[in-house]
């Protein structure tokens, strides 16, 4: 181990690897102290496994629909073993690739458990991350109830799978083996599944949901002892440490101590921990950035996908006395139609300076569409340039220019 280094950073994960990589562009010799493998949670555990899983299982419903195209594929099945196997393969290599980029920056890594003070530096980041939430009374017993990471390596399809949490990890898991035939029932003890989700979006995808013969009980508490089967618990996740707290600078009340992504996010997203890293080892070098919660994209992998940024309908008429609304059916997209992606829409709020305040999407692409919302709300554009922007014609984007052309009351494919 060096003698001396500028910054430390605890937590390899999407938040504490890109410090390190940040502060050692800035001249910084840094050090990445990790228990596990780098990526964290997001990279082994979370984003990553679970769309490479959703791959497999989207790509098998698409040969089931297959006669739709003219295409005959007759005795198809899965494996859900070679699934998880190609799942393996895809992390290992991302991590091997994390550990290339922090090599090539010339961040030392020290496997372990750390903490503030083990190793003597000018500046200290934490990004120890979060861990799966279980119900109070109940453990995780990997068998019938089920953390999120546990999931990830079932190899044998459940016949019935109780999904706790109607949030977005739920959602993605209740998606995944409905594909694959398993019985799936979501118990959510709130009023609403998807919290904080423009509630036309909420009830389209419920009755797609429904459609798929998953049933939804919200306002319903999970009974332990009704389980039907497995139980997949989704109540959101639990900080390393809850006793932590930061400013718009990423800077705790010790100085020179920096905290980053799930440990204190108030949205545990690994975009979230990315920006927050960078904005923490500038400041750790003498910078003076901030970050702010006002502009961040979110993506739901369901199939069709949903994705959103800024505002919700609700949200804006809550602040605004006159807000713009427009919407446009993928069903009037030709590209839609010509792919067989037809359900779904896309949403476009303004306020009455016609500055767009929210875009949400239910439909093919969803994940891509939302980039150029979520630049258009950064950037503080109004509708009409969007409406104005020429988009290629048949592509996806037509859809985002349509929205806001229907908020001008002047949309060209759809009924003003």
């Amino acid at each position: 181990m060096s003698d001396k280094f500028d910054v430390v950073v605890i937590g390899g994960g999407p938040g504490g690897y890109v410090a390190a990589i940040r502060a050692a562009q800035l001249g910084a010799k840094v050090a990445l102290v990790e228990k596990d493998k780098v990526g964290g949670v997001c990279l082994n555990r979370g984003c990553i496994p679970t769309k490479a899983l959703l791959a497999c299982t989207t790509l098998f419903e698409k040969f089931q629909k297959a006669e739709n195209f003219g295409i005959t594929a007759k005795d198809v099945s899965i494996d859900l073993g070679k699934v998880v196997e190609r799942k393996n393969k895809i992390v290992g290599k991302i991590v091997k690739g994390v550990e290339f980029l922090l090599e090539k920056n010339g961040v030392e890594i020290i496997h372990g458990v750390g903490k503030v003070g083990d190793i003597p530096a000018r500046a200290t980041i934490l990004a120890t991350g979060s861990t799966p939430a279980c119900l109070p009374g109940m453990s995780f017993d990997g068998e019938k109830f089920l953390s999120s990471d546990d999931i990830l390596n079932c190899v044998q399809v459940p016949k019935k799978l109780d999904v706790v949490g109607g949030g977005v990890i739920g959602l993605h898991f209740a998606y995944m083996f409905s594909s694959l035939g398993t019985e799936v029932t979501i118990y959510e003890a709130l009023p609403e599944i998807l919290p904080g989700i423009d509630e036309e979006v909420i009830a389209l995808i419920k009755r797609m949901l429904s459609r798929r013969k998953i049933n939804i009980l919200t306002g319903t508490r999970f009974n332990p002892a009704q389980a039907s089967g497995k139980a997949l618990i989704c109540v959101g996740r639990t900080p390393a440490d809850n006793n932590i707290k930061v400013n718009e600078k990423m800077e705790t009340g010790t100085p020179g101590v920096y905290a980053v992504g799930d440990l204190i996010s108030q949205k545990m997203f690994a975009h979230v921990a990315y920006e927050q890293g960078i904005v923490a080892a500038e400041n750790a070098m003498g910078g003076n950035r901030t970050f702010d919660y006002n502009c961040v994209p979110y993506t739901i992998y369901t199939n069709p996908e949903i994705a959103g940024v800024g505002l919700t309908e609700k949200e804006a008429r809550e602040k605004h006395s006159d807000v713009k609304i427009g919407k446009f059916p993928f069903a009037a997209l030709g590209i839609a139609q010509a792919m067989g992606e037809v359900e779904g829409f896309i949403k476009v709020v303004a306020d009455e300076k016609d500055k767009v305040l929210g875009v949400h999407i239910i439909g093919p692409d969803a994940n891509t569409l939302i980039g150029s919302a979520a630049l258009a709300i950064r950037n503080g554009l109004r509708v009409d340039q969007l409406a104005l922007t020429t988009q290629a014609h048949p592509s996806y984007p037509e859809g985002l220019q349509e929205a806001a052309l229907s908020a001008l009351k002047r949309g060209l494919h759809s009924i003003n």
